[in-house]
């Protein structure tokens, strides 16, 4: 039960009094019916002052809520305000990713430095949520060149730029490129007041760009609004499209930079060659004159010597009289002399004539099983006399391609070395194979060996290895340079492999099929 108020305490104590009196004065008939009206009318206005009460302590009650519904509908406003700052904020931040993906593609495209300063356009300033934009190149000497204006005027691009040189910030954006942002709250600043005066502006960003290569410059984006949450994000987004910019002026001149170096290497090689070239022809031209040399001095010496070999085998035939044991003995001395010198001049106009093409390679099958046999007919009696044990492998191959005088030969020479230079009791093996197409011939001994030092210059002309044996054995150091034209002559390859006082191979590769000519 509720506690009364004053008020209806109040008004029981007048009631309380009002019906002593009346009890005193008048007749009880009288104040009888009085006293219960005067009874009802104070309890009704007790009731009444009890609603009254009641109601006003619903209206208070009803002002305090309707107070918090008010405080509660001013929170949900700011919070819808705060909402769609931050949504526009993040659809700045988003469209201005987006800006920043399609200038990368953009970049992509571009060859030169400063052309990459020219890239900043009004709809990627906008996307920042700018309104003004500047980029430019800092030259030698030390002005800004402006690339790209956006929404600023001639005029107003070179007070900045005097401004920029004078005020020291274009020194300050070039030591530390890191965006800096510039607003009404700094006007008591010259320097950002004289900047946002001459934009005509609320905020600006300022960011240099410096890269690791190729020109530096500055970049400035301004607007005319100023927002507390846009501002909070603008120099992390002018810092990203800085440092893009910069990464792709550096790429650009890095490109630049090799495509000048290629450039240079290319012209470097085209002289290169050009020389080699010419020095080729000249090589050309001399080795052609030596092979016409040679060739026209082996015949010329050729005529003599054949007179040289039949005058002394006629004078030691006895046909121009008696010839003494002695004489005998040098006469037959000067026909193997002349026979040695004979076989020299053969090989040298050989060569000579292989090498100008004079010589054409017939492609002819040869017998293997007869063209061994022929060999070791040719060589058992010196293979005997040392005791070689000379054997032939022809591995189921039973015929090779190549010209029928000359291909012998080459057979017959790598033989005769291996007889030459292979000790008493040793082996020498030819075995033939098929590999890849080709037929693969080796002549293989276990004579004295080759230093590894000589081998690459074994198959040059008049080239005989540094060696005791060499000094016991003649020769000429033609051989192997004829056999190797020999060989290339019939599209072959020839090398030599060889291992000092454990012996020798000589391989040499021919074609298996002729080769096919396309029709004219």
């Amino acid at each position: 039960m509720s506690k009364p108020s004053l008020r209806t305490v109040l008004l029981l104590s007048a009631s309380v009094i009002v019906v002593a009196i009346l009890t005193a004065e008048l007749d009880w008939t009288i104040r009888f019916p009085a006293i219960l009206a005067l009874l009802g009318s104070m309890s009704y206005m007790t009731l009444a002052l009890d609603s009254r009460r009641r109601q006003t302590t619903e209206l208070e009650q009803l002002r305090k809520t309707c107070e918090q519904l008010d405080q509660q509908a001013k929170m949900i406003v700011r919070s819808d305000l705060e909402l769609h700052r931050t949504q526009e904020a993040l659809d700045r931040k988003v469209a201005s990713l987006l800006a920043l993906h399609e200038l990368s593609q953009g970049l992509r495209i571009s060859l030169h430095p400063e052309e990459v300063y020219g890239k900043l356009t009004p709809s990627l300033v906008t996307s920042f949520g700018f309104s003004k934009g500047l980029a430019g190149v800092y030259q030698s000497t030390g002005i800004v060149s402006w690339k790209a204006l956006i929404g600023v005027t001639e005029a107003q691009a070179q007070q900045i730029q005097g401004h920029l040189q004078t005020s020291g910030w274009l020194d300050r954006l070039l030591a530390r490129p890191s965006p800096v942002t510039v607003t009404v709250a700094q006007r008591h600043e010259a320097s950002a007041a004289r900047f946002l005066e001459l934009l005509e502006s609320s905020c600006l960003v300022v960011a240099g760009i410096k890269p690791s290569a190729g020109p530096s410059g500055c970049l400035l984006l301004a607007r005319e609004d100023l927002g507390t949450s846009a501002e909070q994000g603008d120099e992390e987004l002018v810092g990203i499209l800085a440092a893009q910019l910069a990464i792709a002026i550096e790429g650009c001149a890095l490109y630049e930079e090799a495509w000048r170096a290629r450039q240079g290497l290319e012209r470097s090689i085209q002289e290169r060659t050009q020389e080699l070239e010419e020095a080729n022809r000249q090589l050309t031209r001399l080795n052609k004159a030596k092979s016409d040399f040679v060739s026209a001095v082996s015949h010329e010496l050729r005529t003599p010597l054949a007179a040289i070999k039949g005058y002394a085998s006629l004078l030691r035939s006895g046909q121009f009289g008696s010839v003494q044991p002695a004489q005998t003995e040098r006469l037959a001395k000067v026909e193997k002399h002349s026979d040695t010198l004979t076989e020299l001049i053969n090989n040298l106009l050989d060569i000579a004539r292989i090498e100008s093409g004079r010589v054409t390679m017939e492609s002819r099958p040869l017998a293997t099983k007869e063209l061994l046999a022929s060999l070791t007919d040719l060589f058992k009696l010196q293979a005997d006399a040392k005791r070689l044990t000379l054997s032939m492998d022809a591995d189921g191959v039973d015929h090779l391609l190549g010209d029928p005088t000359h291909l012998p030969r080459v057979l017959i020479n790598l033989l005769s070395n291996a007889l030459k230079y292979t000790p008493a009791g040793g082996t020498i093996t030819v075995r033939l194979s098929r590999r890849d197409g080709h037929i693969v011939t080796s002549v293989t001994d276990t004579g004295a060996g080759i230093d590894a030092v000589e081998l690459p210059k074994l198959f040059q002309e008049f080239y005989r290895a540094a060696h005791p044996i060499n000094e016991q054995v003649r020769g000429t150091g033609l051989g192997l340079a004829l056999v190797k034209r020999i060989v290339e002559a019939h599209h072959g390859k020839i090398w030599v492999e060889s291992t000092l006082g454990q012996g020798t191979t000589f391989t040499f590769t021919l074609p298996e099929e002729p080769a096919r000519t396309s029709p004219s």
